[in-house]
């Protein structure tokens, strides 16, 4: 293959991998066009009556969402009942707090770990190795009573303070983008009277913010997505992921697929959104050029 000038050698095996990757891409648009469509159907005439599971609505049911956004509850305290604006108040304020903090914990422990030569740094680096690889396993319980004792049940700023620790995969992918920081930047704003705390704050971090959001939002989504942690963490604050697994099928709380479906198209759409407004910044490479003499 040519391009322009230059020549592009294509292997088998790019190949094999474009097909794959393009296969799972048009799986992914497929569901995502089914999921669309199955909202805007009637229950009876298309599910029941004719059976169109899969073809286009008879009739096209815009009330389905409508239904979701005026109708759908969920328990929430002792004789508590939550709306959709509640859960979606819920959702946000847990998913985009562990996310922030999620990220920015093993941002500044890679930073410190990183840029500063000391025992303690590395030991830390070794502690964060180890827990990768060392299976734990069966901590839920001790973490629930842990959780009860100190006051974090229920509460979502307690989730927010259980996922700010460093440990995971992005500590070590802060800990690069920082180890791969010429020392120089320090160096020169060091001379100009900077301290290491403004030293990281203004020339640091703005340097890995594209990595930052870039992490930010795939903790985002994750969180927004997670419904077991919610479900065991927050009964009284129910998110939108587990309101999904709660009125979901085989659950026998929302009888009503197209409604289902329709719900879990708006539990997609926000994310969906999010990368398209910010797929340029995201997406967009880590560098770092030289000092000007």
């Amino acid at each position: 293959m040519t391009v322009g000038k230059r020549k592009i050698n294509v292997s088998p095996l790019l190949i094999i991998i474009g097909v794959i990757l393009a296969l799972y891409l048009a799986s992914m648009i497929a569901l995502f066009v089914w999921s669309l469509l199955t909202s805007l159907k009637d229950e009876y005439v298309d599910i029941v009556v004719f059976g169109n599971t899969y073809g286009l609505p008879r009739e096209w049911v815009f009330l389905n969402y409508k239904e979701v956004f005026l109708n759908l509850t969920m328990p929430g305290a002792p004789g508590q009942k939550l709306f959709f604006e509640n859960i979606l108040l819920n959702s946000l304020l847990y998913a985009v707090g562990c996310a922030f903090f999620k990220t920015l914990v093993p941002c500044i422990a890679a930073y410190a770990c990183a840029r500063f030569d000391t025992k303690l740094g590395k030991l830390v680096h070794s502690v964060v190795l180890i827990t990768m690889i060392v299976p734990i396993v069966g901590s839920l319980p001790s973490e629930l009573k842990v959780a009860y004792a100190i006051g974090f049940h229920n509460k979502i700023w307690g989730l927010w303070i259980m996922a700010a620790n460093m440990q995971g995969l992005y500590f070590f992918v802060m800990y690069s983008a920082f180890k791969a920081m010429p020392m120089g930047y320090s160096e020169a704003a060091k001379i100009d009277g900077a301290n290491q705390l403004q030293i990281m704050v203004r020339i640091a971090l703005p340097l890995v913010k594209n990595l930052f959001f870039t992490i930010m939002l795939i903790m985002f989504v994750e969180y927004w997505n997670n419904y077991q942690v919610p479900m065991v963490y927050l009964p009284y604050y129910p998110t939108l992921g587990y309101t999904l697994f709660y009125k979901g099928p085989g659950s026998n709380e929302m009888n009503n697929l197209p409604q289902v479906i329709s719900l879990a198209v708006i539990v997609a759409t926000p994310v969906l959104i999010l990368f398209l407004i910010f797929q340029e910044k995201l997406m967009g490479n880590l560098t770092m050029g030289g000092l000007k003499g």
